[in-house]
């Protein structure tokens, strides 16, 4: 802005004296109507001295709403009468206070748009209408119209002088007093000064830029945005908030030149004004506070790299209100501080019910700017500033690791954990410390739930750490297990909806745990296909499964031995897996699945003293079976056959692996292809969204072969996050056995690439572990096939493919060729779509070139083509401007910019319109009319789903509260 007082989006109050606007000292010879004049002169007003009440106890807006309608209602010709004529019509009605008259004299001077008013013949002398004139030309402000209209109507009111923290300010820099000069009022109402700032209250700047500052994180949001110096644009807002305003709010952005006027017990000085935090309105408004905790100076300095932000919250009101943040970096820093680096995901947000803090931790030094932002959204969905802090960060925070992930719903217990029915009671902040990587988190429920959790690290794979936490219900508590595999930090997220309820559940409480063991890590808890011990309420009712007796999730056998026995539906049948870690334990245990009369038991026996884990699944005998459900989950302690003494003889079991190789694939698509692992003969699957439930869809799975390769297709209806299970198949005896572990991230075009973290510390790769196997080898096989694939050129892409199936006699990169596979596929897809058009006669443009009037899709065929290479749209509308453009020659050809067409050049708004513009119609409705048409057609609805690969989703206003 025109400091830096705020973002973009932020509002900033013009003063009439910055940019070039009047200096301060001319405002005293500003002319007003000698009726004004006289009368200004025959009051005598009382000395200035503090109010006794505040504005909420004289205040409310709702009992003045009369006055309001009533002023807003004001005949056009007053304004070109006389302000004696204006003044009666504004306080005749009013009978009651001298409140009542202030109101209408305030909210009259507020409702016009001074800058907007048009005078096409000059106004007559003296008149309202004349006064707007001056101050459109600097020859008179709001402050001296206020104070002459109510002297007028016999209310003591001064004009006050001094600096206002303006578009002028520059947060942390000295106050001007010739940029900041300002004049705003007191008036005396029913026995106490108050002040009034009426240009605060009905003008804004929006959109003023220093230039000094580059946006580098926006809630969590990577953002990249070098703002440019800009003046902003003024516009006519109401702002209730300078009516009347609090003296020790008024204070933090207004400060006379004489302190009496501050009208406060204990008047701030000059310094005080000058350092403390920028504070806005919206600040006050939420009723944010002052704590032993809070920086009270606008300029702060880190220790160590990091730094926290606190204030406290009204307990009562709090509940409704959502905070966010962006954090800018000086441009102005040396230029060998100048990193390619994102700050997403080193700012920790925390709302309690009385306090509200940021944590920040800094990879790199460097000035920064942050704004926090704040709203209540019982009255909006829009953010505004809160307050302001300028960071000095002289050292790096050695070592420093970015934050797990950045939740939107901040971190620990807020007003969404009580709204899903839950109450922490072990954990009831945000922060968990572990010593041994051991953590169990307590939480009362207050109703039926389904419940679901993710873990997350830095640098840990999601479908690894899914293998180290589990969920219990217990009557009306749940549980949440967590086994840490290394010392670090991970965030807990944890997700509440109703039983019945389907799709993505809503995220209700986050965690941010460190664990500060140094030794080896914890072992991860035996197979739990969904994470949660227990009954699947939804796939339980689907298939009529349900448990002869009431097991609990946790379950004990003191003879190795156990019995477990489930009723299904006649058309259903089950299966089973029985599973441990210990590589003994697993090559000694068994299990058998029968079924009498509709009731299916499970003999299980575990020898081996340890913890094993038993998951039901069921499917339809009619389907091809190969997708199953998990139906029930149980985790068991066995004290092993005969106290549990090992067999000294079983050296293979003791080598035998039993970990799950996992993998985490992200893709914006709405289905994905997997590999079977080699060797899986007969294989089954299962799917589910972690984070939700989703009814049970037999076609969301289906087994194919292609390039040499046993596929699964999984379809992804939503973005989201999915854990994909593959098993072997023992179909004579119904026992499943896991053999992949898949998380698929399905997220939105564009946050594919938001990913920054090698950005963040050359070596985080080294830290990057999976528990299970080392993938050293893996990782070097495969970087020339993620360099194919990022560089998204046919002819690499097709020799990387060829050379990883060369090197890939262990199927270490199954997975990886077959992404990169259907990449190929999608290039040589787009590929031939631009010789189809290439290859178009040249007599086929000119037919369609030669249209008068274009068949109804022709035109917006063209549209949508010229869109997507480069075109505004404005010069699109009319049909023979599109002719105009087909007739260019050379470089300006439409050949020539569909042969060189990049779509990573692309706004990702272009390619939004020109898919909306062509929506209505489909291939065949165009191609009836027109073939040349239609192969334009094809090409750009392949072109727009090759820009929304790479340009990211729909752009939302950052300053508007995400549904």
């Amino acid at each position: 802005m025109g400091s830096s007082a705020s973002t973009t989006q932020a509002v900033e109050r013009r003063t009439m004296s910055a940019d070039g606007i009047r200096p301060v000292d001319k405002f005293h010879r500003m002319s007003l109507p000698a009726s004004m004049a006289t009368y200004h002169r025959i009051q005598l007003p009382p000395p200035p001295r503090p109010p006794a009440t505040r504005k909420n106890d004289i205040f409310r807006l709702e009992d003045y709403r009369f006055v309001d309608e009533y002023v807003l209602q004001i005949p056009p010709e007053l304004n070109r009468s006389t302000f004696r004529e204006l003044v009666e019509f504004l306080t005749a009605p009013l009978e009651g206070t001298d409140l009542e008259r202030v109101r209408a004299i305030f909210r009259w001077v507020t409702s016009v748009d001074v800058f907007s008013v048009q005078m096409d013949t000059p106004p007559p002398r003296n008149s309202p209408i004349e006064y707007f004139y001056k101050i459109q030309t600097n020859q008179g402000n709001h402050a001296h119209l206020l104070s002459g209209l109510c002297q007028m109507a016999g209310l003591p009111c001064v004009v006050l002088s001094g600096m206002n923290k303006s578009a002028a300010y520059e947060i942390g820099k000295k106050a001007d007093r010739n940029k900041m000069g300002a004049q705003w009022n007191a008036v005396y109402v029913d026995g106490n000064w108050r002040l009034i700032d009426a240009f605060w209250a009905c003008a804004c700047v929006v959109g003023k830029k220093s230039g000094e500052w580059t946006l580098v994180d926006a809630d969590g949001d990577v953002q990249e945005d070098d703002e440019k110096a800009t003046e902003g644009v003024t516009q006519h807002r109401i702002n209730e908030f300078f009516f009347l305003t609090d003296p020790d709010h008024f204070i933090l952005t207004h400060f006379p030149d004489d302190p009496k006027w501050q009208l406060l017990e204990k008047p701030l000085t000059m310094k005080d004004f000058e350092t403390h935090f920028y504070v806005r309105e919206c600040f006050h408004i939420l009723g944010l506070s002052i704590v032993k905790s809070t920086k009270k100076n606008c300029v702060v300095e880190t220790e160590d790299g990091e730094i926290d932000f606190c204030f406290g919250l009204p307990p009562g009101r709090s509940s409704t209100y959502r905070f966010k943040y962006m954090l800018y970096r000086s441009r102005s820093d040396p230029i060998e501080q100048k990193v390619d680096l994102f700050l997403d995901r080193f700012v920790m947000f925390e709302q309690r019910e009385d306090l509200l803090r940021f944590a920040l931790r800094f990879p790199i030094k460097g000035s920064f700017k942050m704004d926090i932002y704040g709203l209540d959204t019982t009255d909006g969905d829009v953010f505004d500033l809160c307050c302001t802090y300028i960071i000095n960060c002289p050292h790096a925070k050695p070592n420093c690791l970015p934050l797990p992930d950045c939740p939107p719903l901040g971190w620990g217990p807020v007003a969404q954990t009580k709204e899903a029915g839950l109450t922490p009671k072990t954990h009831k902040q945000a922060e968990v410390t572990s010593k041994d990587g051991y953590v169990e988190i307590r939480l009362s429920k207050d109703r039926a739930l389904a419940f679901h959790q993710l873990l997350k690290h830095a640098a840990i794979d999601e479908a690894t750490l899914s293998k180290y936490v589990v969920t219990q219900f217990e009557n009306d508590e749940i549980v949440v297990y967590l086994r840490l595999p290394q010392k670090g930090e991970y965030a807990l997220e944890l997700f509440a909806q109703g039983l019945e309820e389907e799709g993505a559940a809503s995220n209700a409480l986050n965690y941010l745990i460190n664990c500060s063991n140094t030794e080896t890590g914890s072992q991860p808890f035996p197979n739990v296909t969904n994470g949660v011990l227990g009954r699947n309420h939804v796939t339980c009712k689907k298939f009529g499964v349900g448990s002869v007796q009431p097991y609990q999730g946790m379950l004990e056998s003191k003879d190795g031995k156990l019995s477990l026995e489930f009723t299904a539906d006649p058309d259903v049948e089950l299966l089973g897996e029985l599973h441990t870690n210990d590589g003994n334990a697993f090559h000694k245990m068994s299990s058998s699945i029968t079924n009498k009369g509709g009731k299916w038991k499970f003999d299980l026996n575990m020898p081996v003293k340890g913890e094993y884990s038993i998951n039901v699944f069921a499917r339809k005998k009619e389907d091809d079976g190969r997708q199953i459900y998990s139906v029930y989950s149980y985790i068991i302690k066995s004290a092993g056959a005969g106290g549990g003494a090992k067999d000294e003889t079983d050296a293979e079991g003791e080598n035998m692996e039993t970990a799950v190789p996992t993998e985490t694939v992200e893709t914006s698509d709405d289905e994905v292809m997997i590999p079977v692992p080699y060797g899986c003969e007969k294989a089954v699957a299962t799917v589910h969204r972690r984070n939700g439930n989703d009814p049970p869809d037999p076609k969301q799975i289906e087994f194919l072969s292609a390039d040499d390769m046993n596929l699964v297709k999984v379809q992804l209806k939503d973005y989201g996050e999915y854990m994909l299970n593959i098993y072997s198949l023992d179909e004579n005896a119904n026992l499943v056995q896991n053999v992949a572990k898949y998380q698929i991230n399905r997220k939105r075009p564009g946050e594919l690439y938001q990913n920054n973290l090698k950005n963040i510390m050359e070596d985080i790769t080294n830290s990057r572990q999976n528990t299970s196997e080392s993938l050293d080898n893996k990782k070097d096989n495969s970087e020339e096939l993620i360099a194919a694939t990022q560089k998204r050129n046919l002819a690499v892409l097709d020799k990387a493919i060829e050379h990883a199936k060369s090197i890939n006699s262990g199927h270490e990169l199954d997975l990886q060729i077959a992404m990169a596979i259907r990449l190929r596929d999608h290039l040589a897809k787009i590929e031939k779509l631009r010789h189809a058009v290439l290859n178009m006669e040249s007599k086929t443009v000119s037919e369609i070139k030669s249209y008068t009037n274009p068949p109804d899709g022709v035109h917006q065929c063209l549209m949508a083509t010229f869109l997507l290479l480069g075109h505004p749209l404005k010069d699109l509308n009319a049909w023979p401007r599109v002719q105009a453009l087909m007739g260019k020659t050379g470089k300006e050809s439409i050949m020539r910019k569909i042969s060189q067409f990049d779509a990573q050049a692309v706004p990702i708004k272009s390619a939004q319109t020109a898919k909306k513009i062509i929506e209505p119609y489909n291939r065949e409705q165009i191609r009836d009319v027109s073939a040349g048409a239609a192969t334009f057609y094809i090409w750009a609805v392949g072109m727009i789903e090759e820009v929304e690969s790479y340009g990211g989703s729909e752009q939302n206003d950052p300053m508007r509260l995400k549904k």
